[in-house]
């Protein structure tokens, strides 16, 4: 089954304390195979998930959880499921009028009716009308691990989860999209609700840039995610402002400098050429302007050649899927069109962002 982005953020959101509420995750001490014998089991995992086919669906398919969460975000989640929950997987709680009590979790709702999976994972559907009550609790159906697993099993466990990664390879095509004309929307760009709106903080937390990176913000705009990026570099990091317009680098410039940041680098770029400097980069990030080059293949070879081995290059941009994004279909792209452009080039995708509500965000490493 082919898997979509819409896919990766329902599965995410559905179970996983999301990676904005963490910091740096931990290393991973646990030994994999042990952690798969634990899931199958003395955990009972595969009572409520599906793995490679094996399993239920009371809950999500874990089979690609190790490129949605992080280790921090993994432990959280075994240890107390209840701490963040998408209101989509809150505990459904219907009573009878006979005083019997259902819990499950909702698979469809009209006014008149409701439809749930209950806790043996059986489907059953009720009429309001037959109901006494019918809520939602802002819990989780399922159980924490903390007294479940010990310390070490918890590791091994993570450890395990990490290592499920199965995600079907995109196949070589030619690209057909229409490429879109380059934006100039400052109020948009510059919006005061839009960290609310698409929780663009928690996407450069999740990136876990460490203290004295380099990386580099292409399409940089008004500096709107430039200054952000220099914050979480340190001082002893450095970023790269690219943008193929100067009046832009001029506002992103003054943003960081009303941000009290010096660790940033204007640079004008071409349409064919970021000017990065080579095996340099330990990130860049490229955040809604992917869909404006006219000639992506041509830049993103080059950001191939400027990264470190095991560098990391960010894709942002609203997702076609999504009908709430906020851009017209020429500024949305579509799951499969940024991997099938990206995949081929010499990236490998590493993690999805499925936490973000209305665009795709994808990691990938040089391959």
């Amino acid at each position: 089954m082919r898997r979509s982005a819409l896919h990766a953020a329902a599965i995410g959101l559905a179970w996983l304390v999301t990676v904005a509420a963490q910091g740096a995750p931990p290393a991973v001490a646990g030994d994999p195979a042990t952690g798969k014998a634990l899931v199958e089991g003395k955990g009972g995992c595969l009572a409520c998930h599906s793995i490679e086919g094996r399993g239920r669906r009371l809950g999500p398919d874990l089979s690609w959880i190790g490129m949605l969460r992080p280790a921090a975000s993994l432990r959280n989640s075994l240890l107390d499921p209840d701490a963040q929950v998408a209101s989509g997987f809150f505990t459904v709680v219907i009573e009878t009028t006979t005083g019997r009590k259902i819990e499950g979790v909702a698979l469809h709702e009209d006014d008149r009716s409701i439809q749930i999976n209950d806790r043996a994972g059986e489907r059953r559907s009720f009429l309001k009308s037959d109901l006494k009550d019918l809520r939602r609790d802002r819990r989780s159906l399922m159980p924490s691990y903390a007294s479940t697993f010990s310390a070490a099993e918890v590791d091994h466990v993570v450890a395990y989860l990490g290592t499920l990664r199965s995600i079907d390879p995109v196949e070589p095509r030619e690209r057909t999209r229409s490429i879109s004309t380059v934006s100039e929307n400052i109020a948009f760009f510059n919006r005061p609700e839009r960290d609310a709106e698409e929780r663009s903080d928690a996407l450069v937390r999740a990136l876990e840039i460490r203290d004295g990176a380099r990386v580099a913000d292409i399409g940089a705009g008004t500096g709107y995610f430039t200054w952000r990026l220099a914050q979480h570099a340190g001082p002893g990091g450095r970023v790269i402002a690219v943008d193929i317009q100067q009046h832009m680098l001029d506002l992103a410039a003054e943003t960081v400098k009303q941000h009290g940041l010096a660790n940033v680098d204007y640079v004008l770029g071409r349409e064919s050429d970021p000017r990065l400097p080579e095996r340099s980069l330990d990130m860049v990030f490229i955040a809604y302007s992917y869909h404006e080059f006219s000639q992506p293949e041509t830049i993103i070879d080059a950001v191939r050649r400027s990264l470190k081995p095991g560098g990391r290059l960010v894709i942002v941009e609203y997702a076609t899927e999504n009908t709430f994004a906020p851009a017209s279909s020429l500024h949305k792209m579509s799951f499969d069109d940024i991997r099938t452009e990206i995949e081929p080039i010499g990236f490998d995708l590493e993690r999805i962002l499925d936490f973000l509500p209305m665009q795709h965000g994808l990691i990938f490493t040089v391959r």
